[in-house]
């Protein structure tokens, strides 16, 4: 009896065709993922990675702030000046103040401001920087500055006068 070897009928044949094929079995899945990150993200690039353009986007969403002030408060508008004690606290104060979250005196309440505004506005202000209880320091926000926080103490202490 004579053995009969049949020769193999497979797509790869030669040794140029075996490197050819595990070529693109390693880059095709790499382009084809390059390819969906960029529909993904319409072609997008990550932006300014500059540190204060990072700490804007990362900020959070809402920021609580409890202040008084000894400082001139700056009006809203003004060129060159503060922004304003009602536009930081529309920002960084509304969140508690509005609905008196955590404790914290509601805005216009004079009976829950009166003895806070006993303390006087540095004493507010100093709180409002430093933080209070559940209050973090300045609203949980660290880029507004002093001026500003004093002024939106200003801004919610007048309210309830």
């Amino acid at each position: 009896m004579a053995e009969q070897h049949e020769e193999s009928s497979g797509l790869i044949k030669t040794p140029k065709q075996l490197i050819v094929v595990v070529v693109i079995a390693l880059f095709l899945p790499v382009a084809v993922a390059v390819l969906f990150s960029q529909l993904a993200t319409g072609g997008r690039s990550s932006g300014d990675l500059s540190e204060e353009a990072v700490a804007k986007r990362i900020q959070p969403m809402a920021q609580v702030a409890l202040a008084g002030a000894a400082a001139a408060p700056a009006a809203a508008g003004t060129s060159g000046a503060a922004p304003g004690g009602k536009k930081i606290y529309d920002g960084a104060c509304v969140a508690c103040h509005a609905a008196g979250v955590a404790g914290a005196p509601k805005f216009g309440d004079k009976a829950a401001w009166a003895p806070r505004l006993q303390t006087g506005l540095a004493a507010l202000a100093a709180s409002a920087i430093k933080g209070k209880g559940a209050m973090p320091p300045k609203g949980g926000n660290a880029s507004i500055p002093d001026a500003d926080i004093r002024a939106a103490v200003e801004y919610m202490t007048a309210a309830a006068k």
